[in-house]
């Protein structure tokens, strides 16, 4: 029996940021991880030679003064990581039915540009401006301050799809303010305002790519915990975690055992409650979990292009075939895809071409769900058929923007929902875990602490998904065990 203060289960960004506060405060802590690599989402695999990410595409808010930069600085991150700041002029391009529209840097910036093609949406775009800047202010964490718990939050109980359109009658101007909902995965009769704002306010504040992916995040974090004397333990996936009146243990598959006064789980909630020990879960809490709804899945074309063939971009391209940007996540069957997100990620700077194009598209998990129990590399001949034929669609679509590019790929490789859940270990291949919403936000909000004492929760579904989201949500769980406040202050005297 190997006993720490603290079991952290699942090494994505939320818990090895979770053992690095909590090593760095004095506590033992050991990080125990399915996979072979730590990381999660963070983590890459290599293709002809050439890292490609598992799930992060690029981040916001990472300026000095800005809160991703603030946490991040805290934490030692900010000043190690290798970036490239995106594009001024349109960090994203949105083209919507064959017309391109950018979405620029900076407030002032972001209206100027959007006016060129808008000019009659003044009005509308200061009002859109303006209301981002208000729900970023309103909201404690995302300014480094502690919240207020009699607080209201009306814009958790509001819809951004409903927003945005009785912002302005411009059909195209809806669907480029909308048109990077790759980021939140939006549904229309679910997706809060609120999270929207957030997300949007932070990349417009700054958007940066990752220099070689998002591997040296966790590369680093590892580092430093270990450094502290914390543990980080991979292919260690936990069976059943036991509780008494003073300590989890904890068995994981390969029949090793660990001991802890407390335990954070960075994974999804109910994955956590399916591992408890059946005792500790009240069958209330297990029905609420298993009826909650998670957001979509994806498929993704990891491409190695042919040298000096397709132009390296510094910014992310959105492309739509419809006007309604909404409908994009629920296509299927015919009438997939109906959108794509693509980008170039950056391996020289001083190289004008892309070495690599990864193109993302939403997938529900029913078009694999046939295929759910099997395992990679043995899904049979009729799987592959799904994915050439799927890929050759996707290919078709992006054809339309980029000609040729079929003809300047080396190398290709498709990943369904199946395998985004294989290797990240999220339900049915959910890109954000937990879909938020609006019509009754209290149901779907996950909090750090719950009706089990010492067992906290971290990571995308805790306040917001993303980089910013799952730091913001990791300061709320060691919060849970150090005092927000006082770490709060820690941070902001960094």
């Amino acid at each position: 029996m190997k006993n720490y203060d603290i079991v952290i289960i699942g090494s994505g960004l939320g818990g090895l940021l979770c053992g690095y506060i909590l090593s760095k405060e004095g506590f033992n802590v050991c990080i125990l991880e399915k996979h072979t690599q730590p990381g999660g989402n963070l983590q890459n695999f290599s293709r002809q030679g050439l890292p490609f990410d598992t799930g992060v595409h690029y981040v916001g808010g990472l300026s000095p003064g800005q809160p991703l930069y603030a946490y991040w600085n805290y934490i030692g991150l900010a000043g190690m990581l290798s970036v490239q700041r995106l594009d001024m002029d349109g960090f994203d391009r949105i083209t919507v039915r064959g017309e391109e529209f950018v979405l620029a840097q900076g407030f002032d910036h972001f209206m100027s540009q959007l006016l060129t093609r808008f000019p009659k949406e003044e009005k509308a775009l200061l009002e859109y401006t303006d209301q981002l800047k208000k729900i970023a202010s309103s909201y404690p964490l995302y300014n480094l301050q502690l919240p207020d718990k009699n607080i209201n939050e009306p814009h958790r109980s509001s819809g951004a799809f409903h927003y945005f359109s009785a912002l302005t009658q411009n059909k195209q101007l809806q669907a480029t303010l909308a048109g990077n909902n790759f980021l939140y995965a939006g549904n229309p009769d679910k997706t809060p305002l609120h999270m929207v704002a957030l997300i949007n306010h932070s990349f417009i504040s700054s958007a940066w790519r990752l220099r070689e992916g998002s591997k040296q995040i966790a590369d680093i974090l590892v580092g430093k915990i270990k450094s502290l004397g914390g543990t980080v333990l991979t292919s260690n996936q936990v069976r059943i975690v036991h509780a008494d009146k003073e300590n989890f243990t904890i068995r994981t598959t390969s029949d090793d055992y660990y001991q802890a006064k407390k335990v954070i789980s960075n994974i999804h909630p109910l994955q956590t409650i399916r591992i408890l020990d059946p005792s500790l879960v009240k069958t209330a809490g297990r029905f609420r979990l298993e009826n909650l709804k998670n957001t979509t899945s994806s498929f993704i074309l990891n491409l190695v292009m042919k040298p000096g063939t397709f132009p390296y971009m510094n910014y992310n391209v959105h492309f739509f075939n419809t006007e309604n940007v909404w409908t994009s996540t629920t296509s299927k069957g015919t009438r997939w895809p109906q959108n794509y997100l693509l980008y170039t990620p950056l391996h020289d700077p001083a190289d004008p071409w892309a070495k690599t194009v990864i193109i993302l598209t939403y997938m529900d998990f029913d078009e694999v769900r046939r295929w759910e129990d099997t395992v990679i590399g043995k899904r049979g001949d009729e799987y592959r058929a799904f994915k050439h034929d799927r890929s050759e669609r996707l290919l078709n679509l992006v054809e339309e923007k980029f000609p040729g590019i079929k003809r300047q790929i080396a190398y290709s490789e498709a990943s369904t929902p199946l395998t985004y859940r294989d290797y990240t270990g999220t339900i049915e291949g959910s890109l954000y875990g937990i879909q938020k919403d609006y019509n009754d936000p209290l149901e779907t909000m996950i909090l750090p602490r719950n009706r089990i004492p010492n067992l906290f929760f971290t990571g995308q579904n805790v306040s917001l998904h993303g980089m910013l989201g799952v730091t913001i949500g990791a300061i709320l769980t060691c919060g849970e065990i150090l005092g927000l406040e006082y770490l709060l202050n820690k941070i902001r005297r960094t």
